[in-house]
């Protein structure tokens, strides 16, 4: 009897035997979807193994069917699958889920290729024109070219479709129904490029990489050591991603190229597609569904050897994976905020290890993470330390807001002078300016001048943030929103201030300062829109903008040569957020914006206005000192026993009544128990304590080893089950605790 192990959408974290009958054996291998009945009902499942033998004591329950083709996991998709659920503590379910498009699991009968009817001119229809009308040899000509979509074709040349008809039926032409590729980069015009030649350092870099894919190559060998690549902006990292996949796609591989926001796709396809052509596929989350879906069957086939797109590209199926490349691999947008909780940078390497190819980390600011493990011998390191092509560092200027307050009367500006005079030069001289504030809206805060009164939601305990476009209050967590009141709701008083600065103020502020000039703003409120993120940067790079405004989304990985400023507003805002790990946000988040300046034959400058002018991560970031910052950091995060030195996994308690979910959280933390290898901080609030109408109370836990943090957090689960109404949501190596 072959009995296969099969994971479905409702099995609570549970596998269950179903016996594969006679004719069935082949389809239902690990990876395959197949359908299978689950009480009354019957499911979509996904097979995870298959043995001879079963410890259900009662007979087993059959496989109704198959889908066909391939499976649409590869088995060391299926083994990646059953780890992160053991390491990350989820559901095997949701870890299967995370790997496949909707479109791709949501049913195993279904066909969600788009078809289309051809036309084209049949065999022989030039000795059978001289008996067509002139309009039919007319036709027969625009068919000259091979065969066309025919309802475009009827179209663009009001072809009637009886005409059509009757070509057909004279012998003239054929029409046939076709699958028509919906294609995420059609419309678009990308010529092919060359390779430039590579600096020395870019040659010992690439050389690491290539040593790495020859590792992952040789037999019975362990598996290869993950690559860092530390080199600083604009020294060539991409060159050296598109050199190492050459290098796997001419030994017949297939590589997949991470990056961290899908702002950055559209740049990284189009240096991706000039290189390698339709070999070329993109997957993220704005594809439509039919996109998506073709895109992922043409990685499956084999006919798409390179993936590029953010977090969930990692599990695309590409055939004889050589090379995984994680780019700004300090990202915390890697890591997936809802069950399974993985950290794609974590996961790429352990898919390396799986599948024996090379995985290569990139950054300019590598997180101490891993630039600790490539100090200590568990990475291989390669450093770039200078810009390519003779591009200068860009001259760094630090503004103290707080002499600028004094110098207006106490009132904080939005640009410093320094910062108004820098962007009117390059007003004059034809350049582009980047300016960086790290928060989107028009004002944090709405607040009464008379009573206190603040503007706040109802179901979070954030404050509401005014977006002067559409004149209402919004929540950034919930979405939740409101009109913006003419009176305090408290006590009456008309006198209400905005306090505080986001984007929207800032485009506002500099519409007014620089009269004349083009500006745009990049924020989550303007990108909603499929391609909305390659508009805007499309006229950026057309030079049809002068000044564009944005947030963090801006400051990583693009690469615009006629951008000779880059201007930080409120470079310390995240320095004050309750998380072990902000100073090192706060550096990579300068020095990565730094980094769009002077990427041209012009030498760039970078304003950065801050009221903490002598903090480490911004005296650090001022000159692009990683090393002297990662040296400093590591030797705190030493003696406070934190991350790298130890892991840290964070547990999350919610529910609607505040009292249930502390309580809770409390009975968790004394069932873990204070004696051992691990530290367990006390259960506190969360950093919002409030969010989507649900309280939320956190506990940490902090040790060497991983597996016995898991294994601590599984037992007290199992031992104190959370009660109606709180639900739990573990964090493991979690990257926002504190």
């Amino acid at each position: 009897m072959t009995v296969a192990q099969v994971a479905t959408d409702v099995a609570a974290g549970r596998t269950f035997d179903y016996e594969v009958p006679p004719g069935l054996e082949a389809a239902a291998v690990p990876g395959a979807m197949v359908r299978v009945p689950f009480g009354a009902r019957v499911l979509d499942g996904l097979v995870l193994g298959v043995s001879d033998a079963t410890a259900w004591p009662k007979p087993l329950r059959k496989v109704i069917g198959a889908a066909p083709g391939e499976p649409p996991l590869t088995p060391p998709l299926v083994e990646l699958a059953k780890w992160m659920s053991r390491y990350y503590l989820a559901p095997i379910e949701l870890c299967l889920r995370s790997m496949l498009p909707p479109v791709v699991r949501d049913g195993v009968e279904k066909d969600a290729f788009a078809r289309a009817l051809v036309v084209r001119a049949a065999p022989g229809a030039d000795a059978r024109a001289a008996e067509a009308t002139e309009r039919q040899r007319e036709i027969l000509a625009r068919l000259a070219g091979g065969e066309e979509l025919l309802a475009g074709f009827c179209r663009a040349w009001r072809v009637s479709p009886q005409t059509i008809r009757t070509m057909q039926a004279r012998g003239l032409v054929e029409v046939e129904e076709k699958v028509r590729r919906r294609d995420p980069l059609a419309g678009r015009r990308i010529a092919r490029s060359a390779p430039p030649p590579l600096t020395a350092e870019q040659e010992t870099a690439l050389a690491a990489a290539v040593a790495a894919i020859d590792e992952a190559a040789a037999p019975g060998g362990p598996p290869p050591r993950p690559v860092l690549l530390r080199g600083v902006t604009a020294s060539g990292k991409t060159e050296v991603y598109l050199r190492a996949m050459a290098e796997v796609l001419a030994r017949g591989g297939g590589a997949i190229v991470l990056v961290p926001e899908i702002s950055l796709t559209p740049q990284t396809i189009r240096r991706f597609v000039a290189r390698f052509g339709s070999v070329v596929a993109v997957v993220h989350s704005r594809l439509g569904a039919g996109e998506r879906h073709d895109e992922w069957h043409r990685i499956r086939s084999g006919e798409a050897r390179v993936v590029v797109g953010p977090r969930s590209a990692l599990f695309a199926p590409v055939r004889k994976l050589g090379l995984v490349v994680v780019d700004e691999e300090h990202e915390p947008s890697y890591k997936q905020d809802e069950t399974p909780r993985y950290n794609a940078r974590d996961v790429a390497v352990m898919r390396g290890r799986l599948e024996r190819c090379a995985v290569l980390l990139g950054s300019a600011t590598p997180s101490l993470e891993s630039w600790h493990n490539a100090k200590t011998g568990k990475y291989a390191l390669a450093e770039m330390a200078h810009r390519a092509v003779d591009m200068e560092m860009p001259r760094v200027t630090v503004v103290d807001m707080r002499e600028e307050a004094l110098r207006n009367e106490g009132r904080m500006p939005v640009f410093s002078e320094p910062l108004v005079r820098a962007v009117r030069r390059r007003l004059a001289d034809g350049e582009q300016t980047m300016l960086l504030l790290n928060r989107r809206g028009f004002a944090p805060t709405v607040a009464c001048e008379d009573c206190g009164h603040v503007e706040t939601c109802g179901d979070c305990s954030v404050g509401m943030t005014l977006h002067a476009a559409d004149s209402v209050l919004r929540c950034h967590v919930c979405g939740a929103w409101r009109p913006v009141p003419s009176r305090c709701p408290e006590c009456g008083s008309a006198n209400l201030r905005r306090g505080g600065v986001g984007t929207q103020r800032v485009e506002d502020v500099a519409r007014r300062l620089f009269p004349g000039a083009r500006i745009a703003r990049m924020d989550l409120d303007v990108t909603t829109r499929k391609r909305s993120h390659e508009e805007i940067l499309s006229d950026f790079r057309a030079g049809r903008t002068d000044i564009l405004v944005g947030t963090q989304m801006i400051a990583k990985g693009l690469d615009f040569p006629n951008v000779t400023l880059a201007g930080v507003l409120a470079a310390d805002s995240g320095l004050a957020m309750p998380d072990f790990r902000a100073a090192e946000r706060t550096f990579q988040l300068l020095a990565q914006m730094a980094g769009r300046a002077g990427r041209g034959a012009k030498p760039g400058d970078v304003v950065i206005q801050t009221l903490s002018p002598g903090h480490p991560a911004v005296v650090h970031a001022a000159t692009e000192d990683f090393a002297g910052f990662a040296e400093r950091e590591l030797e705190e995060r030493r003696q406070l026993a934190y991350p790298p030195f130890s892991h840290l996994d964070c547990v999350t308690f919610r529910g609607e009544d505040r009292a249930a979910a502390e309580a809770y959280a409390a009975r968790f933390a004394a069932a873990i128990g204070r004696e051992g290898d691990w530290r367990l901080g006390s259960p506190v609030p969360a950093a919002i304590e409030k969010a989507k109408g649900l309280w939320r109370f956190q506990v940490a836990l902090r040790g060497p080893r991983p597996a016995l943090l898991n294994s601590r957090i599984a037992a007290a689960l199992a031992a104190c089950p959370p009660p109606r109404g709180v639900s739990v949501a573990v964090d493991i190596d979690a990257v926002g605790a504190l």
